[in-house]
């Protein structure tokens, strides 16, 4: 094998393992104190901060951040005005990748078994056919990608409604009954 086959084989298997976050556009309810929440100001709406709820009301979203320090880590607490928040999202969900790691996986021992059936010779002792070439690198390749997407977890966010000023209380509904 080919020190630029190795690289390729490797790039693609680290470009696979940073699994984006996904992002739902059904809004979620207001998360409860501690949530894992992601914000964005106004001034940057493009930019999310990940931080934990402590509380969110009309006037305030009030949060920590985590910051890792010299002499151990530490949840900075923060406060932002609604006014000045472009979007708030909290995770709804976390999920392993297994199906997907299987399936890149055996692409990339698909690749490795092509390399191995291409240096087959009949004359070695213990050689393995072309063959197996295949099978063993798609097999071995698709088992070790299922292992790996089920170690690389991917969140699921959904947008949190803001609360409005002023808002109006829902009036009570009324029923009549006709007879």
């Amino acid at each position: 094998m080919s020190l630029r086959t190795l690289r390729i084989g490797l790039a693609l298997a680290a470009l696979t393992g940073c699994a984006s976050a996904r992002v739902v556009p059904t809004p979620a309810p207001v998360p409860s104190p501690g949530s894992p929440i992601r914000v964005a100001t106004r001034a940057d709406p493009s930019r999310l901060i990940a931080a934990r709820l402590v509380s969110l009301d009309a006037d305030t979203l009030a949060f920590e951040r985590f910051v890792p320090g010299d002499r151990g880590a530490t949840w900075v607490p923060a406060r932002i005005a609604t006014d000045s928040i472009a979007q708030v999202q909290t995770r709804i969900a976390r999920h392993g990748n297994g199906g997907s790691g299987a399936v890149i996986g055996a692409g990339l021992g698909l690749g490795l078994g092509i390399i191995c059936a291409g240096g087959y010779d009949e004359d070695e002792w213990f050689a393995p056919t072309a063959g197996e070439c295949l099978a063993s690198g798609v097999v071995t390749g698709a088992a070790t990608g299922f292992l790996i997407g089920l170690l690389v977890k991917t969140d699921v966010w959904a947008p949190v409604p803001l609360p409005k000023h002023g808002a109006i209380e829902p009036a009570a509904t009324v029923t009549a009954e006709l007879r």
